[in-house]
């Protein structure tokens, strides 16, 4: 248990020596480099808020919420998270387009909702509010439930606003390990319990992959291999992404525009959710794919980033 025991003592360590607070500047002033295009925006509030509370009303505007239309007797269930990325193209995880015995959910069955803060509020039957895509689009390489667990949702036009608009991309492979990363979602808020009715947000850090493997195989006692290079790991003690967040975006606050790059998708974690690290698609692994997508679609759309 000793490596266990040094993987604890260093999360603690590396949340004690991070502000995790918000600032109110964090996405809103530009940075000292800019953008090809807008991206990363964030509505902040005056106030400054820790990690793990609401967000603020429309704070997040790449953010999406997914939902599945109708299961069983019930309607309107939230499913998954997803992120913006151009005017017509929404990333999520794969196993959010598909069902729990792994067949592809149709554009029918789901609903997308954009500029969402309170899932309460929401008219699910006016198709404004609940919008649904044109085209779903996991990775070729999917397998049911979490192996090139991506897809692409390709929508109808999405208009820009101040409270609806894309997420960064990344310009260059990603390395997460040790950054502190924003995760966004209506997640599950106990690891049993309902989803949020409210946006959330936390902060979370980058691990190195090994680090997952070390939780899974020695405190569970299961066997966790993964070397698949388009994971990535994150984690923070008693405040972490739970089930509902699947598909969400995981964002870098990039110092250099002051804009939120995504870097990862939520893809699984165990039921304890905010004991252990949780595995995510790396958003910077899956970008030719991605960008594949895009040109084969709507290729007059364009990812944004930083100006290198």
């Amino acid at each position: 248990m000793w490596r266990v025991t040094v993987l604890v003592v260093f999360a603690l360590g590396l949340v004690q020596s991070q502000h995790l607070i918000d600032s109110s500047e964090h996405g809103v002033t530009p940075g000292k480099i800019k953008t090809n295009c807008t991206c990363g925006l964030s509505n902040k509030s005056p106030k400054r808020v820790i990690g793990g509370d609401e967000s603020g009303v429309n704070e997040w505007p790449m953010m999406v919420g997914i939902i599945v239309f109708e299961i069983g007797d019930r309607k309107n269930v939230f499913i998954c998270g997803g992120t913006i990325i151009t005017h017509r193209h929404i990333v999520t995880a794969g196993h959010c387009v598909h069902d729990d015995k792994g067949q592809p959910l149709t554009v029918d069955q789901l609903g997308f909702l954009l500029g969402a803060h309170d899932l309460r509020k929401i008219n699910y039957n006016d198709p404004n509010e609940a919008r649904k895509a044109e085209k779903i689009i996991p990775h070729p390489k999917y397998i049911w439930p979490t192996a090139y667990d991506v897809a692409i949702a390709v929508m109808p036009t999405i208009t820009f606003t101040p409270v609806i608009g894309p997420a960064c991309l990344p310009t260059q492979r990603f390395d997460i390990e040790n950054k502190i990363l924003k995760v966004t979602g209506w997640g599950f808020t106990t690891p049993y319990g309902p989803p949020s009715d409210v946006l959330k947000k936390t902060n979370l850090i980058g691990y190195n992959h090994g680090h997952c493997g070390q939780f899974y195989k020695m405190v569970l006692n299961a066997v966790f291999e993964r070397n698949d290079p388009y994971q990535v790991c994150t984690s923070q003690l008693n405040t972490s992404q739970c089930r509902g967040d699947s598909g969400g975006p995981i964002m870098w606050l990039d110092p250099d525009t002051n804009r939120y790059t995504l870097v990862a998708a939520v893809s699984f974690a165990t039921p304890i959710c905010h004991q252990y690290p949780q595995v995510n698609s790396d958003i910077s692994y899956f970008e030719p794919w991605i960008q594949q997508v895009i040109s084969e679609t709507y290729p007059e759309e364009k990812t944004c980033a930083k100006v290198v």
